[in-house]
């Protein structure tokens, strides 16, 4: 199974973010070392309005200086970050698997995407891709999802319904298999404008979280602190103020004024 780990921030100020990545109880960085996400990293943010990414086909605590030298040079109001334990449902040798085209997060556009689960109907998922087929550069299932999404969102101008479709083609292709068409939807993104966070997964209900052990492995959390939101794969300190998402729950967060304004909207299962 697939066990990435992400985070997601927007903040009325643009942050440099050291004590999520690397400072923090339970850092995206602590998550790695812990959960061995070892199979590439990725650091996203925008930079006067254009989406930047930096990504590594390495363990990100094989290049702890590298890491903390990327994330202290990010100064941003969206930042996306996420460590890759490659998922693999097509078999393929792992030296297919591992790659900085594999790394995440993935850019479009003025969009930058990243997502925690194994996409297993990827064969099926492309047949519906058209001209975006072009977008998939690499061997990564996440990155079928994430040409799904853009194409869908395009098409749509609506996020939530762009998401709703997808486990729809998924759940049809599917159909002929026993296995469920995916481990979960989990994905944290953004247009620059706005920072969503979407939790829905099938599986993985008895798996815990890395650091706290204290919630279920694919729930999302976020926390409000007025001027800047944080969402992650889990808490990234003991704090009461975390609060989680529900299966099938869309987080959509913007900037207003002062504030950081955000939504919860149940949209699926």
């Amino acid at each position: 199974m697939d066990m990435c780990r992400m985070l997601g921030i927007i903040s009325v100020k643009s942050i440099t973010p050291l004590k999520h990545l690397i400072n923090a109880e339970c850092s995206l960085l602590r998550q790695a070392e812990l959960g061995k996400q070892g199979d590439g990293w990725g650091i996203g943010y925008y930079l006067n309005g254009s989406p930047k990414l930096f990504k590594s086909e390495k363990p990100v605590y094989s290049e702890r200086d590298l890491f903390s030298k990327i994330a202290a040079s990010v100064s941003s109001k969206i930042i996306i970050a996420h460590v890759r334990k490659a998922s693999n449902p097509k078999g393929l040798p792992r030296d297919e698997l591992i790659g900085v085209e594999n790394s995440q997060p993935f850019k479009y556009h003025n969009r930058i995407f990243a997502h925690n689960g194994v996409i297993r109907a990827v064969d099926e998922a492309m047949e519906f891709l058209g001209r975006y087929r072009s977008i998939v550069m690499g061997n990564n299932d996440s990155e079928v999802y994430f040409a799904l999404l853009m194409m869908r969102w395009d098409l749509e101008g609506d996020v939530c319904k762009a998401l709703r479709w997808i486990e729809e083609i998924l759940m049809k292709a599917a159909k002929s298999s026993d296995k469920n068409p995916f481990t979960s939807l989990n994905a944290i993104f953004s247009d620059g404008k706005k920072l969503y966070a979407y939790n829905r997964y099938l599986e993985g209900s008895d798996l815990k979280s890395i650091c706290y052990k204290d919630s279920p492995y694919y729930t999302l959390t976020f926390l409000d602190e007025g001027d800047t939101l944080i969402v992650a794969s889990e808490k990234l300190w003991k704090d009461d103020n975390w609060i989680k998402l529900s299966n099938g729950d869309l987080l959509t967060a913007w900037i207003e004024g002062e504030e950081v304004k955000h939504e919860v909207k149940h949209i699926s299962g």
